[in-house]
């Protein structure tokens, strides 16, 4: 660890931290951050690279916690203690638990994937909200949907709150940014079944049986799936749900659906 502590919010290493919660600040330098600890220990678990850890020592407060800072040491990653002002500056969260990492930003390909990576794909077309797309991140990890495929998002996989949202799963699974067209293309390609939830449709998920390769395609609660999806050779199967509603929040109707298909 660092001899020095930041003290001041005028620090250079806390502007910069600071400037990363605007996307633009992020693509530009390639970097962003992962906050909270059991965010970072799935980070430090998942064999990463990653730049510097900063710790608040205030707010860290039991022995696990103290131990994860030993597995950034043991991996040689640079560590930075701040104090609790600065620290609260350049958190995110509401109350803050001490542990914020600067990493850079990976990128997944679709050639990247093997035959095991592809036989429960979830695929969130046009999701906005960061919140939902790390919601549904973590749904596809515990419903063993571990590849994750982002198409023509309205919002960055490596935005703080997806990350936060996810619990951090994200560094665990193959999450993949692309075009729906390049998608649909890959799908087919390698005969992997599309299924699309659509409201509109009179099938019920509840009795279908995918093949034992599928992607399940979710819209998003404003713009719903993309025409491209529906021009592509698919089922389309909704979800049962009472006459009085008409619509399921994105990241409730993917967990529902991947239960289902799952099973």
């Amino acid at each position: 660890m660092e001899n020095k502590i930041i003290t001041s919010l005028a620090n250079p290493e806390v502007k910069f931290i600071s400037s990363l919660k605007k996307n633009t600040n992020r693509k530009e330098n390639n970097k962003t951050i992962v906050e909270g600890y059991k965010e970072n220990k799935s980070l430090i678990e998942s064999g990463r690279a990653i730049d510097t850890l900063y710790i608040c020592k205030e707010l860290i407060q039991d022995k696990a916690r103290k131990e994860l800072i030993d597995a950034f040491a043991k991996r040689e990653v640079r560590i930075v203690e701040v104090a609790e002002k600065p620290f609260i500056h350049i958190s995110y969260r509401e109350k803050p638990d001490g542990f914020i990492s600067l990493f850079p930003i990976y990128e997944q390909k679709l050639s990247d994937l093997n035959s095991d990576d592809t036989e429960k794909i979830l695929i969130a077309d046009q999701i906005e909200k960061p919140g939902n797309l790390g919601a549904m991140l973590r749904s596809a990890k515990a419903f063993g949907f571990n590849t994750v495929l982002v198409c023509d998002g309205k919002t960055n996989v490596f935005n703080p709150n997806v990350i936060r949202s996810s619990i951090g799963h994200l560094f665990s699974m193959n999450v993949i940014t692309s075009s729906s067209s390049d998608v649909i293309k890959y799908l087919d390609s390698n005969k992997i079944e599309i299924v699309l939830l659509d409201p509109t449709s009179e099938k019920s998920i509840h009795s279908y049986r995918p093949k034992k390769r599928f992607a399940l395609v979710v819209g998003s609660e404003h713009e719903g799936l993309s025409k491209k999806w529906f021009n592509a050779e698919n089922v389309r199967l909704k979800i049962d749900s009472s006459v009085d509603v008409d619509s399921i929040n994105a990241s409730t109707a993917a967990s529902i659906a991947m239960w289902e298909l799952g099973k």
